[in-house]
């Protein structure tokens, strides 16, 4: 499904969102970088477990919930 990805990416450039309008060259490369299509099946599970717990285990995001909550209990 990597290609379908970067089919659509490749249609955005021209929609001046500006993240995607950048680094036009750049841009579908990048993407299908973060696909990690080098890896093998065990290799890429592992990669997105990996992936999965660092995601989990990070303070920020945590913290904005965290503020979310209280103020959502104000209102």
């Amino acid at each position: 499904h990597a290609n379908v990805f970067a089919n659509l990416f490749s249609l955005m450039l021209d929609a001046n969102i500006p993240d995607i309008a950048l680094e036009r060259d750049k841009t579908v490369k990048k993407l299908l970088d973060k696909f990690r299509l080098d890896l093998d099946d065990e290799k890429a599970i592992s990669y997105l477990k990996d992936l999965i717990d660092s995601s989990i285990a990070a303070i920020v995001p945590q913290f904005y919930d965290y503020l979310h909550n209280w103020s959502l209990a104000f209102r």
